[in-house]
């Protein structure tokens, strides 16, 4: 099995603010501000997202790619989860259902499942619930023939 993909969906009342590199999240760009500071109050609403994206990226292995997603980017969601769901053998009645909570609020999805659509957990949280999710058995269920 390949590399292993982790998507953040941004907040959604966030997903328009400014979403320069790196989605518009704060606090993980290297280069300063790309965005307009009219733009304050939206940057507020992101630093926990930043917060979480630091985080998993300190404490997940370097071969889990981990990226921000706004949730009005349906077509790169829908071809995301059906490529990641497919190259670690998920079953397409399992993705049809992961692919209409994909959009959730603050959404977590790894390789192709979602693993929190409630909210952002807190940072520490987010990267527990990742790493159960890495370390599960890959097995999943197939639904009964005829239903």
């Amino acid at each position: 099995m390949g590399r292993h993909r982790v998507l953040l969906i941004r907040p959604w009342r966030a997903a328009r603010a400014g979403s320069g590199c790196c989605a518009g999240a704060t606090g993980i760009g290297g280069e300063g501000w790309h965005e307009d500071p009219a733009f304050a109050r939206q940057r507020t609403e992101l630093r926990p997202l930043s917060e979480v994206y630091l985080t998993l990226r300190a404490g997940l292995p370097p071969d889990v790619a981990v990226e921000i997603v706004d949730p009005h980017n349906t077509l790169f969601l829908v071809s995301a989860i059906v490529r990641d769901g497919h190259r670690h053998r998920r079953p397409w009645w399992v993705l049809l259902r992961d692919l209409a909570r994909a959009p959730g609020y603050a959404a977590i999805i790894v390789d192709g499942r979602v693993v929190g659509d409630a909210g952002l957990p807190a940072p520490e949280q987010a990267l527990r619930l990742i790493r159960e999710e890495l370390a599960a058995p890959r097995a999943v269920p197939r639904p009964a023939a005829g239903t």
